[in-house]
């Protein structure tokens, strides 16, 4: 099982893990071309972190 400790990037709130939404082709859910990611998404639990606001240029915690 994959754990990431690490704190948000942005505000330094815990980060929950949570699967990606589901596809019907599990390729479409695989990250290509980057080798560290997971398949699990970064999830900032303060829900004022700039990571919450939505949108392509949130950043990512």
């Amino acid at each position: 099982m994959y754990q990431d400790n690490r704190p948000c990037d942005v505000c330094g709130s815990e980060v929950r893990l949570r699967a990606h939404e589901a596809t019907e082709d599990p390729a479409d859910a695989t990250v290509h071309g980057d080798n560290d990611s997971t398949v699990d998404e970064r999830v900032c639990t303060n829900p004022d972190c700039l990571t919450n606001a939505g949108g392509a240029d949130a950043p990512r915690p």
